[in-house]
C-alpha cells in the first residue's frame, strides 16, 4: 500500500513538473515581447544636439490574424472528439483552444494591451530623449499602413509622446502602404514567398532538428492511433503549425487572459512540447523569417531588395530636412516584413549578415533581436550650431547600431558618408530617390 502511494505521488509530481516546466522565451522568435534598452546612449560630440528623427517601427504585440474556429486544428479537435479519438491530453488542449476563442473573439488583427504598452513607453522614451526636437510648434508625420494594428500603434506611440508635447504640435497622419508593405507590390517577391526556392533550404533546418519526428510525436499526444492514421502526410504539419502559433500568441494576450478570467495555465500551450522541442520548432521558424524577410543566402536577395523604396524615402525625408525643417519627426508604423528586410538593407550588424551556410544562419542574426513585436528603426540627426553638416545616430530597436561598412564615426556617423553608403545601396539596385516605386517593384526580379 505504502508503496503504491508513494508511486502515485512520484507520477503525480512528474505530472506537475512537466506542466510547470520553464523553459524561457527564446523561442519566440518574432513574437518576443519588446524590452526597452538598459544600455546608456554615448553621449553625443561636443555642442551636437538632435534636431530630427526619420523613424520606421512595427506594430506592438497583438491578437491573431484569424479567428481560432478558422483553424483547421479547432475543426480537427471537434471532428475527433465527437468520433471519441482525443486522447485526454487531446481534450485538454480542446479546451485551451476553446479558451482561446473566447480571448480572441472581437480582437482579432488588433493589437492587445501589451503592445499598447510597448508603443506608449518607446513614444515616451521618444520624447525624453529627444524633448528639444518636440519643443515649441512640432510638425510630425505620420503615416501607416492598411492594417488597423498600425493605426492603433501609431495611436498608443503618440500617446506615449503626448505626455511630453503641447497641444500645439502638428500631426499629419496618411496611409503609405507603397512604402510600407513593398513586400505586397512585388509580383517577383509574391512568386519567391509562395515558391519552394527558400522550402528547400528551411527544409535542411527541418531536418537537422528532426521537426518531422517532434511533429509526429506531438500529434501522438493529442488523438488516437486510428484517427492518425488515416490522416495525410502533411497533416501532422499543419497541426503542430496551428498549436505552435497559438502558444507564441499567448504572451501578448497577459491582460486579455487575465479580464476573462481564465487562469494563466489554462492557455499555456507550452506544456505540451517539451523544452528541446520548443528550442527546435522556434529555430525552424526563425530559419523561415530568414530566408523570406531577412538577409538570406545571397546578398541582396529579393526578399532585401523589396525595401529599396523605403530607403529612398528615408533618404529623401532627410533632405528635405536638412533643406527646410519642417518637419520635426517622420513616424512610420508597419510590420515585421518592414523592419527586418530594411534592417538588412541599412546593413546594420546583426540583421544584415547572409549565410550561404544555412544551418549556420543564427550565428549573426536572431528574429527576436531584429524584428520583436514593436520593434524600430530610428534614424536621429543632430547638429551643432554654426555648423552645416550633420551627423547621424541609427537605433534598431532604441540600441545604437553599428553599419557595416562605415569603419569610423560610430554610433554619431557622418551624414554626407551614410547618404553616400546608401545611395550607392540604391545604385546597386538600379534605384534612386524619386523613381517611381511602384514600377520599380512590379518590374524587380
Amino acid at each position: 500500500m505504502k508503496k503504491a502511494f508513494l508511486y502515485l505521488l512520484l507520477i503525480s509530481v512528474s505530472a506537475f513538473n512537466a506542466y510547470a516546466q520553464d523553459c524561457g522565451t527564446a523561442f519566440l522568435g518574432t513574437k518576443t515581447l519588446y524590452k526597452a534598452p538598459l544600455a546608456k546612449y554615448t553621449p553625443a560630440p561636443k555642442g551636437y544636439r538632435p534636431v530630427f528623427i526619420n523613424h520606421v517601427g512595427r506594430h506592438g504585440a497583438r491578437h491573431l490574424t484569424k479567428d481560432v474556429n478558422t483553424t483547421a486544428i479547432y475543426v480537427i479537435l471537434l471532428k475527433a472528439d465527437s468520433a471519441g479519438m482525443l486522447s485526454e491530453k487531446g481534450r485538454l488542449l480542446k479546451q485551451m483552444v476553446i479558451n482561446l476563442q473566447k480571448v480572441e473573439k472581437g480582437n482579432i488583427k488588433s493589437i492587445s494591451a501589451e503592445g499598447r504598452t510597448e508603443l506608449q513607453q518607446i513614444g515616451d522614451r521618444m520624447y525624453r530623449n529627444y524633448s528639444n526636437i518636440f519643443a515649441g510648434h512640432p510638425k510630425l508625420n505620420v503615416t501607416i499602413t492598411k492594417e488597423v494594428r498600425t493605426k492603433q500603434s501609431a495611436d498608443a506611440f503618440l500617446s506615449g509622446l503626448k505626455a511630453g508635447l503641447k497641444d500645439s504640435a502638428q500631426i499629419t497622419e496618411a496611409n503609405d502602404d507603397l512604402n510600407l508593405r513593398f513586400y505586397d507590390e512585388s509580383p517577383a517577391y509574391t512568386a519567391y514567398k509562395d515558391g519552394d526556392d527558400w522550402e528547400k533550404y528551411k527544409a535542411i533546418i527541418a531536418k537537422a532538428e528532426h521537426i518531422e519526428e517532434i511533429n509526429k510525436n506531438i500529434i501522438a499526444k493529442f488523438f488516437k492511433p486510428d484517427f492518425v492514421k488515416v490522416q495525410d502526410k502533411k497533416w501532422a504539419d499543419k497541426i503542430v503549425s496551428d498549436i505552435w502559433g497559438f502558444a507564441t500568441i499567448v504572451y501578448s494576450l497577459k491582460e486579455e487572459i487575465n479580464q476573462k478570467g481564465i487562469d494563466p495555465k489554462d492557455l499555456d500551450f507550452t506544456h505540451f512540447f517539451s523544452c528541446d522541442e520548443l528550442k527546435a520548432l522556434g529555430r525552424a521558424d526563425a530559419a523561415e523569417d530568414f530566408l523570406v524577410k531577412g538577409p538570406g543566402i545571397k546578398p541582396n536577395g529579393i526578399q532585401v531588395s523589396i525595401a529599396a523604396p523605403l530607403l529612398a524615402n528615408f533618404i529623401t525625408t532627410s533632405d528635405d530636412f536638412i533643406k527646410t525643417g519642417a518637419i520635426s519627426a517622420n513616424l512610420r508604423f508597419a510590420h515585421a516584413e518592414t523592419i527586418s528586410p530594411f534592417a538588412a538593407l541599412l546593413v546594420i550588424k546583426g540583421a544584415d549578415k547572409v549565410s550561404p551556410n544555412i544551418n549556420q544562419f543564427d550565428a549573426n542574426w536572431r528574429a527576436s533581436n531584429v524584428a520583436p513585436l514593436s520593434s524600430n528603426i530610428q534614424w536621429i540627426f543632430y547638429k551643432k550650431r554654426g555648423s552645416a553638416s550633420y551627423l547621424v545616430k541609427i537605433l534598431l530597436n532604441e540600441k545604437e547600431a553599428h553599419i557595416s561598412g562605415l569603419k569610423t564615426g560610430f554610433p554619431y556617423y557622418k551624414w554626407a558618408d551614410i547618404r553616400q553608403l546608401y545611395m550607392t545601396k540604391l545604385a546597386m539596385l538600379n534605384y534612386k530617390p524619386g523613381d517611381d516605386a511602384a514600377a520599380f517593384l512590379k518590374e524587380l526580379k
